[in-house]
């Protein structure tokens, strides 16, 4: 669940999955429930946030679950509650920023646009729609998964699982509920 946020916080302090809008409608059973389990953000109050994924090789080779950390950064939304922008890094690459439009929540989760440069998000053209659900689990419950590592210490088969291996993924996700 998303932790409460005082005054001044990020609005959306918490855990999170987002995917596309696309991705969502076209495979709403790998992108609903159990997405968070395959890659998640912790989005902290004070608007850094933490984007982790499973280490689906770890899985496959080992039975082992295990989160690396892909990409850190900072999000500030603005004082309408309705545009971020967000400067990050995925982990051994350049620092990039990037732009978020929120439209507000819905059943499917909080929908929202994102934009790859400030010219697309000041304009509203090429954004690409995007739905982001909050996690049913806090960080403390994932922790013990997390390991310290990077995708940096990962072989090339370090990702997080794909539309293809959505059973190994419901496997993994329910020898990880087994666990609490």
């Amino acid at each position: 669940m998303a932790g409460a946020a005082s005054a001044g916080d990020h609005p959306f302090a918490g855990m999170w999955s987002e995917a596309g809008l696309d991705e969502i409608q076209a495979d709403p059973a790998f992108f609903g429930k159990n997405a968070c389990y395959n890659k998640f953000s912790e989005q902290l109050p004070d608007g850094k946030f933490r984007f982790y994924l499973v280490d689906h090789a770890k899985w496959l080779d080992e039975g082992k679950i295990e989160y690396v950390l892909a990409q850190e950064g900072t999000c500030t939304v603005d004082d309408t509650g309705k545009n971020e922008t967000c400067v990050g890094q995925v982990i051994g690459e350049r620092q990039n920023e990037w732009f978020i439009a929120y439209q507000g929540r819905e059943d499917i989760g909080l929908r929202a646009t994102y934009y790859e440069n400030v010219f697309y998000f000041q304009k509203r053209f090429n954004g690409v729609p995007i739905v982001r659900r909050e996690c049913p689990f806090d960080m403390e419950a994932i922790k013990p998964f997390i390991t310290g590592k990077t995708v940096s210490d990962c072989t090339t088969r370090c990702r997080a699982f794909g539309r293809s291996e959505a059973a190994e993924l419901d496997k993994m996700v329910d020898a990880l509920k087994a666990k609490k």
